[in-house]
């Protein structure tokens, strides 16, 4: 198993778990304070760059090959989470007081202000783009954890963790009030410091893993209408839904 654990691609994901944990950490900027936010982001920006620096292979074929509708849903998703990052590393430059020291020279609220836009977009983005490569990581758990993920119990306990987390996501989206914060509402954070600060991990943690949950099961529904399973997409949208449920974890 140790040698699965440190595998090429192994070490991708872990890479990718680390950059999670540090943008959902990024966002306590009440509780950890704008120095330790601007280190964590500092640390974030590098590791996008390393992430970056390893898929350079996917960059120079972006104009390669056909596009498919499975294609195009996942280039379009890491082209729009590359750029809400490259935004908010550069907004999170201009607007640094410590350690880059540039917000005296900038409107610090407008800065701020799309800085908070990008964190929260790419909080979606984040769980759409974990949900479209899905198959993938499954694939490398499995390989690695195989006794633990073999067997009937084991794909249902994941559907109903699936399950569970996107309900509990839908209730954070709320709580946190993504839609004031993604359309241009007040996007600035705010928490209450007398909830459990658990929660607000597990809050952010539910909501990209809500858009994971919906992206995964429309990119397998979206392969079967290809496939021709369903023609009329409006009037056979629940046998997609059971189609994907059946196929998806």
């Amino acid at each position: 198993m140790t040698a699965k654990l440190f595998s090429r691609l192994s070490v991708r994901l872990w890479l990718d778990a680390a950059m999670i944990l540090l943008f959902v950490t990024s966002l306590a900027f009440r509780m950890t304070g704008r120095t330790a936010h601007e280190w964590i982001g500092l640390f974030l920006g590098i590791l996008f760059c390393v992430h970056t620096a390893i898929n350079l292979g996917w960059y120079r074929g972006i104009f390669k090959g056909k596009y498919s509708m499975r294609r195009i849903l996942n280039t379009s998703t890491n082209l729009a989470l590359m750029a809400a990052m490259t935004v908010l590393c550069v907004t999170g430059i201009l607007n640094s007081r410590h350690i880059f020291g540039f917000s005296q020279y900038f409107d610090g609220e407008n800065i701020r202000q799309i800085h908070s836009i990008a964190a929260y977009w790419g909080l979606v983005l984040i769980g759409v783009h974990t949900g479209l490569h899905w198959e993938m990581i499954l694939s490398t758990l499995r390989s690695t954890f195989r006794k633990m993920l073999e067997g009937n119990a084991a794909v249902y306990a994941l559907r109903g963790l699936a399950v569970l987390v996107a309900v509990y996501g839908v209730w954070s989206s709320f709580d946190r009030d993504m839609g004031s914060k993604l359309f241009l509402g007040f996007s600035f954070d705010f928490w209450n410091p007398g909830r459990p600060l658990a929660l607000f991990f597990t809050n952010n943690m539910s909501i990209i893993g809500l858009y994971a949950v919906i992206s995964h099961y429309a990119q397998i529904g979206v392969k079967h209408l290809s496939q021709g399973v369903c023609m009329k997409p409006l009037l056979c949208a629940f046998a997609t839904l059971f189609l994907a449920m059946g196929e998806g974890i």
